[in-house]
């Protein structure tokens, strides 16, 4: 039997809030780093450091955004919360010149995002029953959708500073958030959704969840200044987490406790995606400027990548849906598997073709690194997607929003890490000439390759045993 592929009224307005939400925090994750480098001349280690950070409390503040959107005001006054907060982080940006300003800008950024983020993937749930088919497909839908603004964002954000200045960049992402916030509101009063679990909203739920707003752009700011602060920050925040999980694990029974299990393995294969999936904005980036001979904006290069996602989106959305049309569902175990291959095929390639630039002394073709971000678009498609759907259908109701923080957490974590990872490809540009930086970002890119590859016969290793504790029925 067939089943309908059409998608639930209201759904549209989702990705259309994402979308924008996207188009601006992509103007700022395409142009960070060459802002740092160019703007404030810090070098490759201090960039990555601050770059690694502000990604991973984007992500991180999302676990927050979850919590006081499921304690106090529920996932719509959340989304319009976070959505003031990013308008006002973009604000900073465009008129600091200097770190402390530019910290304080993406503080608010990474507090806007904590609280739009979860929520809007989270509301979005609302519009499928359980065990509704469409769901898996919905969110890859909405995943493509979104991408189009990432991708406008990532064109665009370079362009702008190139026809214009930084601060035009920047402006453009508030008139993007500006957009999101007018469809959001507007979607929601159209379709009539609301966060049931919120209907009677106190004036002290309003000015707890401000004052836990406040805080985290608070520490937010302190961290982003501050590598040592940062890391324990981040080690406690994951000790949290893991508690956190570990506590509903161990307080639960039967399919409820097989079911977190498995989320939390394949939480802990996500940081490892995004560790190298970051690459792009990280070591892929900078290689590109400095061993291409390129006719764009650097900072455009990386859209590539979400371009890709928007093209193959569709394709591998018939592919998941033909699946299940033969009673042949991929398992979420699978399609993690398949984003870590296609990352190891990404630097396999950027590999060896460094090696071909170092050995014959000529410029990387840029051709290679649109392969690369394409290949990378492929496997995010397999894993992003399927991580968003996975939250609901693998944790209880009551702990959704905290839980698809958690989920977000990890990209934030993988981020955090990617900068790590990216110290290996660190350049001294008065010391390192053309060669010797071919020859480092070949090391850096083979090391990607190995780590990948490993994690992906991991993940192969453990589909079965996920996948049973996902299946797992009630006795």
């Amino acid at each position: 039997m067939q089943m309908n592929h059409s998608q639930p009224r209201g759904f549209s307005m989702f990705f259309l809030t994402e979308m924008w939400e996207r188009y601006g925090f992509y103007v700022i994750q395409t142009v960070l780093v060459f802002y740092l480098l160019q703007r404030l001349h810090l070098n490759d280690s201090q960039t990555y450091i601050i770059v690694g950070s502000f990604t991973a409390l984007a992500y991180i503040n999302s676990l927050f955004g979850g919590l006081i959107a499921d304690r106090f005001i529920g996932y719509d006054k959340a989304v319009i919360i976070g959505g003031i907060m990013l308008l006002i982080g973009y604000a900073i940006l465009g008129v600091g010149k200097t770190l402390p300003p530019i910290a304080l800008g993406l503080a608010c950024v990474t507090a806007g995002t904590g609280m739009l983020k979860p929520n809007v993937s989270s509301m979005l749930s609302i519009l499928y029953k359980n065990g509704d088919p469409r769901k898996d497909a919905g969110y890859t839908l909405y995943y493509v959708g979104i991408y189009v603004g990432a991708t406008s964002g990532g064109l665009l954000g370079g362009y702008l500073q190139t026809w214009f200045n930084w601060q035009a960049s920047f402006a453009s992402s508030a008139l993007g958030i500006v957009f999101a916030l007018a469809i959001f509101s507007y979607g929601i009063k159209k379709h009539k959704l609301t966060d049931n679990r919120h209907t009677n909203i106190s004036s002290m739920d309003i000015l707890k969840s401000l004052a836990s707003v406040l805080v985290l752009v608070v520490i937010s700011y302190f961290v982003l200044q501050s590598q040592t602060l940062s890391l324990i920050y981040f080690a406690l925040i994951a000790v949290f987490c893991l508690s956190f999980v570990l506590y509903h694990i161990l307080t639960s029974t039967g399919v409820v406790r097989s079911k977190l299990i498995a989320f939390l393995f394949l939480i802990f294969l996500s940081v490892l995606y995004w560790a190298i999936y970051f690459q792009q904005f990280f070591s892929i980036g900078l290689a590109t400027q400095r061993t291409v001979q390129l006719s764009v904006p650097e900072s455009a290069v990386p859209a590539i990548e979400s371009f890709g996602v928007i093209i193959f989106g569709p394709i591998i959305n018939y592919i998941w849906f033909k699946f299940q049309d033969m009673g042949r569902s991929v398992s979420i175990a699978a399609k993690f598997s398949l984003g870590f291959l296609y990352n190891s095929i990404c630097f396999l390639v950027l590999a060896g073709v460094m090696y071909y630039a170092y050995k014959s002394g000529v410029y990387l073709s840029i051709w290679f690194i649109v392969v690369a971000y394409l290949l990378v678009s492929v496997g995010e498609l397999c894993l992003s997607p399927t991580s968003l759907s996975m939250v609901p259908s693998l944790v209880p109701e009551k702990l959704t929003s905290a839980m698809m923080g958690i989920s977000l957490l990890s990209i934030g974590f993988g981020g955090k890490l990617a900068g790590f990872l990216a110290s290996s490809a660190e350049i001294n540009l008065t010391n390192n000439g053309m060669s010797d930086m071919k020859y480092t970002y070949m090391k850096s890119f083979f090391s990607y390759f190995i780590i990948s590859l490993l994690t992906f016969f991991v993940a192969i290793a453990l589909k079965k045993f996920i996948t049973k504790l996902i299946e797992a029925k009630v006795e």
